[in-house]
């Protein structure tokens, strides 16, 4: 049934997309985003490009390709977080599966 959800007036196909299409496209889109920034390291460290070296007026370096590396690490401990905080919302707008109820022997 393509009815509205609740009050809202958003199509239910359009609130049933968006809680359940990220179980493809987050993993998809992270894992384009990680090969990206992976494919570019080679030509970032060679050309040297947003890296600032010693000695500079302000006496500081920054490496750029360190910062992405240190980047595409910091996704491993959050992606699980953010993708079962998406799986618990999921379950929250759309309803939990029903769970079979259990009958009390006495």
């Amino acid at each position: 049934a393509v009815v509205s959800t609740q009050s809202t007036g958003v199509p239910y196909m359009l609130t049933w997309a968006r809680y359940s299409l990220f179980t493809v496209l987050y993993p998809v889109g992270v894992s384009g985003e990680l090969l990206t920034i992976y494919s570019i390291l080679p030509h970032v460290t060679a050309s040297g490009m947003y890296s600032v070296s010693l000695p500079n007026i302000l006496n500081v370096s920054f490496s750029y390709p360190t910062f992405l590396i240190i980047y595409m690490l910091g996704y491993f401990p959050y992606l699980p977080k953010l993708y079962m905080h998406m799986l618990k919302q999921r379950s929250k707008v759309l309803g939990a599966p029903p769970t079979p109820v259990q009958k009390k022997v006495n």
